[in-house]
């Protein structure tokens, strides 16, 4: 449901993190075209295109003051008619996840009417440490939200490392958000794209490994529940693909949790 309109100003700027001295293939793509479910999007646009289904996590108060805090990212996907924002099982340690809301460009705040689902988490793996918040209703609400759900149906394909051209991470880090409610009723909202590659695996294989082309030069804490897309090189043909969700990282190294897993989950929870 609306909870109205919260904030005087609540503005979203973005951040790429450039590569090492040369350019990165996602910059490279201006020239060219990327396949992403069906649709052909000009290279110049990609970044943008899939950097935007990416949210910042915010909790609804009930404060007249502080109406809302910052927890963190999420990914908006949708899924067998389903409109789900995704994000980390452990950024909602000490939230009431009925709270958990989503942040319109207007200001105004849509809270999950729909429930929530997670797992058990387990201390072997961090294949659990996923959630799910159904905001069907509040989309059909609204349905200029439409746009920000991506639509997940197919999983990237078994290829070659050599074949995976690049990776982008979005997120919110924390050290990037203006929290000025008290005097301004002003809330700034920090995007940051990370293009990487491929790491290797980690002990976990619920996990993928994967690398800044650059070190960042800021603290990435609060781009977990963030999303990961990969583009492949297949045939003649570029393609992007949900590659999964932000878990843990640092200045240089990401853990994000396979696409694999999630949608696992996803047909689990949303059979």
């Amino acid at each position: 449901m609306e909870k109205g309109k919260p904030f005087g100003d609540a503005r979203e700027t973005r951040q790429s993190v450039p590569a090492m001295n040369k350019r990165t293939m996602i910059e490279e793509l201006t020239q060219l075209s990327v396949r992403l479910n069906g649709l052909v999007v000009p290279g110049r646009s990609i970044e943008r295109t899939l950097a935007a289904y990416s949210f910042n996590l915010v909790v609804n108060n009930n404060h007249d003051t502080y109406k809302v805090s910052l927890v963190g990212s999420a990914t908006a996907v949708h899924f067998n008619g389903r409109y789900i924002l995704l994000c980390s099982n452990h950024q909602l340690r000490g939230v009431d996840p009925q709270q958990v809301a989503m942040l319109k460009d207007d200001g105004s705040i849509l809270v999950t009417s729909g429930g929530y689902a997670t797992y058990q988490a387990r201390p072997d793996t961090d294949a659990n440490d996923i959630a799910a918040f159904d905001f069907t209703e509040p989309v059909a609400a609204h349905p200029d939200l439409k746009r920000r759900f991506f639509e997940l149906t197919d999983l990237p394909p078994d290829t070659p490392v050599t074949n995976v051209m690049a990776m982008l991470l979005t997120g919110y880090p924390s050290a990037g958000q203006t929290y000025d409610l008290e005097t301004e009723n002003h809330l700034g909202l920090a995007r940051l794209n990370v293009a990487c590659t491929p790491d290797g695996q980690p002990i976990d294989n619920a996990l993928i490994r994967v690398r800044a082309a650059s070190p960042l030069s800021v603290d990435p804490d609060g781009m977990s529940g963030g999303s990961a897309f990969v583009i492949h090189l297949e045939g003649t043909d570029l393609r992007a693909y949900f590659a999964g969700i932000i878990l843990q990282g640092g200045r240089e190294l990401f853990h994000v949790l396979k696409p694999g897993n999630v949608m696992a989950f996803l047909r689990s929870v949303y059979p």
